[in-house]
């Protein structure tokens, strides 16, 4: 949908209005930053008053608790299964007052061991800080950096939804937040946005990858990129790489091709609104034409300004992927901060960064250093935090998790104001451990990142197999790869990521040197393997913002798909 004057005044003042709200956030942020642990202490007091009449309140004594200390000895590290119990009561027989005194009205749905679905509740006062650190607060980081000339340009938004909104017998929503957020305003994000309500809204059997890209591909003035994760930014820059000459050809002719797939009605509807677009179309048929060896974005978005999403962690590689071949230096990177269907942890206090600041008001925090096996006496608060050391995240929420073991690693970066800055490192529950050797999935990436830049291919994406059926045991790397300039040959490429899986972690090396372990397999996937896989998932229901990449392959589907779609494997050099 072309972007015309009335509409483009809704677009200007719709984030003028978020700029303003965002400003409003950075400020709140900087004061609490100040003194950290004044206010995540003042935090845990008023949750544990809020909460003293709650059954889980009572079995642990919250209205005798008085200092972080007793907190910490009345009150036991917890993991998903200790609330079960609990929140099956609250979502199939609608009992309040269990966990949290304030109503649960949204559950999010996150998937939980052997991919049971999980339950986590979530309180009218948690979803206010998703509308502020997660919708208008980085956009205040935004303005302050980089000014606002970008306000009056749609955004190019690679995020859906389900249509319909699913309620528990309780009567409370259960999805993703993010799709409940989106609903409320869809009849106001063809104005927003680039992409169709048939994109954003998908009926089963819709390609939105081409929707996103066609629809993207029209509009010269959009001026940012929002995804939920960067990697699936890269999908779609590298379909519209792959497939520009269909979809060049139907923005010239008004047409949609006949293989992508839709629905019958939806590609009527779409049929009958659509335009030709010549001009646009013989525009984008010179830039495509002279090749990528250079980023085409800035020369088919000339106003792009920046790319908003979760770009650390994991997903560092895709946000370097993007900046070394689609869209140059030009570009600001806005890497959200750490979240989770628990709450909102840390936030992105600058651009381009790939540590955010911890966010004192959002959670109460406690920290458990990774070499303390457990001992949850090593266990620290805000203020003991030491920049270089990595710890496992423990957070009591607002909305009824207490002392509740997050299995995410973190690393303290620096400080912002008095509070630390962390990145976000890996899953502790994604490691390979075969042998003992405890294999991060941070490890596993490093050596394969290393490798591509070393021999100077491109590294599509890459999972790991822990192969206990192999004699003796073995990792089984999968690599989906693009442009191999140098043309190195396969078995080259297994001996340098064998290497440098070594330096990643040395246990393992040790290992394979020792033939405790075997030589690790490296097998090479079929082109566009992971965004089949994503497709596939996306088919069977679950929502695009909330598929993160196969790092470690964990299940029998997984399995099986990923050994299906091999080309060929590289032999062990002797």
């Amino acid at each position: 949908m072309p972007v015309t004057e009335n509409n483009n005044e809704y677009v200007t003042r719709a984030n003028l209005g978020k700029i303003e709200r965002g400003t409003r956030v950075v400020e709140e942020v900087t004061e609490q930053c100040k003194d950290p642990m004044r206010v995540n202490t003042e935090l845990l007091m008023r949750i544990l008053n809020e909460n003293k009449d709650t059954e889980y309140g009572k079995k642990y004594g919250f209205s005798d608790i008085h200092s972080i200390k007793e907190y910490q000895e009345k009150v036991p590290v917890t993991r998903y299964d200790d609330y079960a119990p609990f929140i099956t009561r609250m979502v199939k027989k609608g009992e309040q007052n269990i966990l949290c005194a304030s109503p649960i009205t949204h559950y999010n749905k996150s998937s939980g061991t052997m991919g049971v679905p999980k339950y986590i509740p979530m309180s009218e006062e948690s979803m206010q800080q998703y509308n502020m650190y997660n919708g208008s607060g980085p956009l205040g980081v935004l303005s302050n950096a980089c000014g606002t000339d970008w306000v009056n340009g749609r955004t190019i938004r690679l995020a859906e939804s389900t249509a319909e909104e699913v309620y528990l017998p309780c009567g409370a929503s259960y999805g993703a937040l993010s799709q409940k957020m989106t609903r409320q305003y869809r009849d106001k994000l063809k104005y927003m946005y680039t992409s169709p309500d048939e994109a954003l809204f998908p009926k089963p059997g819709t390609d939105t990858k081409y929707l996103h890209a066609r629809y993207a591909l029209t509009d010269e003035n959009a001026t940012s990129f929002l995804t939920a994760f960067y990697s699936y930014l890269i999908e779609l820059l590298r379909y519209i790489e792959n497939n520009w000459e269909m979809l060049v050809k139907d923005i010239e002719e008004g047409t949609i091709d006949e293989s992508v797939l839709l629905p019958e009605d939806v590609r009527n509807k779409l049929l009958g609104e659509i335009e030709p677009m010549p001009e646009r179309a013989a525009e984008l048929r010179d830039i495509f034409s002279k090749g990528f060896s250079e980023p085409f974005i800035p020369k088919v978005w000339k106003k792009l300004k920046f790319i908003e999403g979760i770009g650390t962690g994991g997903f560092k590689i895709y946000a370097d992927m993007i900046r070394d071949k689609y869209s140059g230096d030009g570009i600001e990177m806005l890497k959200l901060g750490i979240s989770a269907s628990e709450g909102f942890f840390s936030f992105p206090y600058r651009m381009n960064s790939e540590d955010t600041v911890l966010l004192p008001n959002s959670v109460f925090y406690e920290f458990l250093p990774l070499d303390a096996e457990d001992d949850f006496s090593k266990i620290v608060t805000i203020d003991g935090l030491e920049p270089g050391r990595e710890y496992e995240l423990i957070i009591t929420n607002l909305s009824g998790f207490y002392r509740y073991r997050m299995r995410d690693a973190i690393k303290v970066v620096s400080r912002y104001e008095n509070t630390p800055t962390v990145e976000f490192m890996y899953r502790i529950d994604q490691t390979i451990s075969i042998m003992g050797e405890k294999t991060t999935e941070a490890a596993l990436r490093m050596a394969a990142d290393a490798t591509a830049k070393e021999l100077g291919f491109e590294l599509v994406d890459f999972s790991v197999y822990p192969d206990l059926k192999a004699s003796p045991v073995r990792y089984q790397y999968f690599m989906e790869i693009g442009e191999n300039p140098r043309n190195v040959m396969p078995n080259v490429i297994r001996m340098v990521l064998e290497r440098n899986l070594a330096v990643a972690n040395p246990s393992m090396g040790d290992k394979v040197k020792s033939n405790i372990c075997g030589d690790t397999r490296l097998n090479f996937l079929q082109r566009e393997s992971y965004a089949l896989y994503r497709d596939m998932m996306v088919a069977k229901g679950v929502a695009s913002s909330q598929i993160k990449p196969v790092r470690i392959i964990s299940n029998e589907r997984q399995r099986k798909f990923f050994f299906k779609l091999t080309e060929y494997s590289a032999e062990v050099m002797k």
